[in-house]
């Protein structure tokens, strides 16, 4: 009976679902907001271990909300397989804990991370 629904499953036509990509900011706009430059200030201390270059500057932020005591972050790793995905959603939140700040984050991979040029130049790519 369980290989019957899993062949009938099987055969079934999946049509296309598109999804469209989250709508990141740009860094400049968030550092124009005062109120995220303390959340900012925080992000650029946590760094990505393999890399030894912290999540601001490798662009995994794409959006920074504050709402009273809370930070809502949507983010993203450098691959769905980040194996520090976890020590980095850590630091965040033991970083914004510091400040009196509760966390909300989200992390996404549409659209995937990719290091914009001055990156790559850094990482020699």
């Amino acid at each position: 009976m369980f290989f019957k629904r899993k062949k009938k499953a099987e055969e079934e036509e999946v049509k296309d679902v598109k999804v469209e990509a989250y709508k990141k900011k740009s860094i400049k706009d968030m550092e124009s907001i005062e109120k995220n430059r303390k959340i900012i200030t925080i992000l650029k201390k946590i760094k990505d271990p393999e890399l030894d270059i912290d999540i601001w500057t490798l662009g995994l932020i794409y959006d920074i909300t504050i709402k009273n005591d809370k930070v809502d972050i949507v983010m993203t790793f450098t691959s769905p397989y980040c194996p520090f995905g976890p020590q980095l959603l850590h630091g965040i939140e033991d970083g914004l804990n510091e400040i009196k700040l509760k966390s909300g984050i989200e992390v996404i991979f549409n659209p995937m991370w990719e290091p914009n040029k001055e990156l790559r130049e850094m990482l020699g790519l």
